[in-house]
């Protein structure tokens, strides 16, 4: 089962990924994937993501529909941001999954988006709606994520790399709201409870997901081979009512749907 496949992401789909651990990552496999699909890709954001060296690449915080349609009859995908932002780390620009600089990109406004995406009937909006830092794992702030009203999808995602980590910040994005959500104390051992309590609750995977999105969640894994934790997390994920499907994964690799659970 490809990716997209496994993600249920249908051709039109307006889908927002939140979370840590490798959403850039999918979203880049995601939209190469389509592509050889012949289907019209959009990849978007509403955060920061960092610029690519080489890709169809459109700066405008209020994109013409009729010039990004244009642009999709040359380029099957095209990658959409309001205007250059600010230099980034250069060390994780180059561990970024496409050849990057590091300057950043600032994301469009969510309403921007959404209305984008009404107006473009047929084509596939892969938007990252969160940021991270490259960690594992993340709870939100205050003013995050950044979800389009329109999402038809959102992906929540998570890495298995947190497994046996302390839950702190270096694993963990604003890892004293994770503690705090989770009533547990900080430095911990991260246990599969842990993540599977952080990407269901209401207010850290859940948080900000439009009423009518339905909701997949991605584990993500950098090993070959499914790790008996996974279905685990995956299990105490469905018992609650609003994720009804979840994924695990190795985005990096060439094939990198492991396992579905529904």
């Amino acid at each position: 089962m490809d990716l997209a496949t496994a993600l249920n992401i249908q051709p039109g789909d307006l889908v927002a990924f939140v979370g840590a651990g490798g959403k850039t990552t999918t979203i880049w496999h995601l939209m190469r994937s389509l592509v050889a699909r012949k289907e019209r890709v959009i990849f978007a954001t509403t955060t920061h993501i960092f610029k690519p060296r080489r890709a169809p690449l459109l700066l405008n915080p209020y994109p013409d529909p009729a010039q990004v349609a244009l642009v999709l009859t040359r380029w099957s995908a095209v990658i959409l941001a309001a205007e250059l932002g600010e230099e980034g780390e250069p060390q994780m620009a180059a561990h970024c999954p496409y050849p990057a600089t590091a300057r950043k990109l600032n994301g469009l406004k969510p309403e921007v988006i959404t209305d984008l995406a009404r107006r473009m009937p047929g084509v596939t909006w892969l938007v990252e709606a969160d940021g991270a830092k490259g960690r594992a794992l993340k709870a939100p702030a205050d003013h995050e994520p950044v979800i389009p009203s329109g999402a038809r999808r959102v992906v929540v995602v998570g890495s298995l790399a947190a497994l046996g980590r302390p839950l702190d910040d270096a694993t963990v994005h604003r890892a004293d709201r994770a503690a705090a959500l989770l009533r547990v104390p900080l430095g911990v051992p991260i246990t599969p409870d842990i993540v599977a309590g952080l990407l269901g609750h209401a207010s850290g995977g859940l948080k900000s997901v439009p009423a009518r999105a339905a909701v997949v969640a991605l584990l993500t894994q950098p090993e070959p081979a499914p790790r008996p934790e996974a279905a685990a997390i995956a299990r105490q994920l469905l018992l609650g009512r609003r994720i009804r499907r979840v994924v695990l994964a190795n985005p990096r690799a060439p094939d990198p749907a492991l396992e579905v659970w529904e």
